[in-house]
């Protein structure tokens, strides 16, 4: 599987409320080993289908305490901690640009995995973090969204150099 080129910032797939997945065969399968190559290769923690420009509900996350991948096809939040910690979030589909945001301490997430098998998954503070960040890719939410009009009016000059190489 070739590993695919990350959607930047301004492509208009990142905006789009993705699909749910209902064929868990090749296709599905063929999705998952494109995000973990994708992954491991931009060497970040999670990775949704849409910023491969695919809109189908599915992302990937790399538990580091772990080593490993967690591959959820239509996930749903189901719980998030009342207890909420700020810290930088960065994005593949931002690169080299950070927001400060606030996110729950723990989340439990439920889905399936790529084989189909319906699971349930209790996460916390980078992974929670992590998940809660991809599952809001599926639904065209962006880290940008989060930011403080001050951070984006520092990021500006970066941003637009992103939506100006962006093929739409």
């Amino acid at each position: 599987m070739p590993v695919k080129k990350i959607k930047k910032y301004g492509s208009a797939i990142l905006r789009e409320k993705s699909s749910p997945i209902t064929d868990f065969g090749k296709k599905t399968q063929d999705l998952f080993r494109n995000l973990e190559q994708t992954l491991v290769k931009s060497g970040g923690l999670g990775l949704a289908a849409p910023q491969i420009g695919v809109g189908l509900r599915a992302f990937i996350a790399f538990d580091q305490d772990k080593k490993h991948f967690f591959k959820i096809a239509n996930p749903e939040i189901i719980y998030t901690d009342t207890d909420e910690e700020i810290d930088m979030e960065g994005c593949l589909s931002f690169p080299e640009i950070f927001f400060s945001i606030s996110r729950p301490k723990s989340v439990i997430i439920k889905g399936f995995t790529a084989a189909g098998k319906q699971i349930e998954i209790k996460a916390g503070l980078l992974l929670a973090r992590c998940f809660i960040h991809e599952i809001e890719h599926l639904d065209g939410i962006l880290i940008i969204d989060h930011a403080s009009n001050k951070e984006k009016a520092f990021w500006q000059e970066k941003l637009a150099q992103l939506t100006s190489h962006v093929k739409k």
